[in-house]
């Protein structure tokens, strides 16, 4: 699986976003927002999250498979607000959640992080491990 392409995906997505408010703002234009919306409706719809919930099932007891699951998730709820808030012409509020250090980018950068640490797993070679409930690691 190709990880790096995987995260451009998704950071393409903050450009979509963005262009989807500013279209709003300006034209007062809403289908390309429903497009957005539609695409992150379902974590599925991406390469990742496909991977995720067809390939990834042999690694379902790492830790490192598991917050690669809760950050992708994450990221494509945070999407989904956003486009959301756009569609629904709440462009203020959109526009705070696409901001620097805000939302939409934090919810990148865990992404980011949790695929670097699951690859990072994948590197090394280590077998899945199984993780006890009520054990954080």
């Amino acid at each position: 699986m190709p990880f790096d392409d995987t995260l451009e995906e998704h950071r393409i997505a903050g450009v979509s976003l963005r262009n989807g408010m500013h279209t709003a703002m300006h034209a007062g234009m809403h289908a390309r927002v429903r497009l957005v919306t539609s695409a992150f409706a379902n974590e599925r719809c991406c390469a990742l999250g496909r991977w995720i919930h067809e390939d990834g099932e042999r690694w379902d007891d790492a830790p490192e498979l598991l917050q690669l699951k809760l950050a992708h998730a994450s990221f494509h709820t945070v999407a989904l607000v956003i486009a959301i808030s756009i569609t629904q012409g709440r462009l203020a509020e959109a526009a705070i959640m696409l901001e620097p250090d805000a939302l939409f980018e934090n919810a990148v950068r865990m992404l980011a992080h949790a695929v670097s640490r699951f690859e990072n797993r994948l590197v090394t070679g280590a077998p899945p491990t199984t993780v006890l409930h009520g054990q954080i690691h």
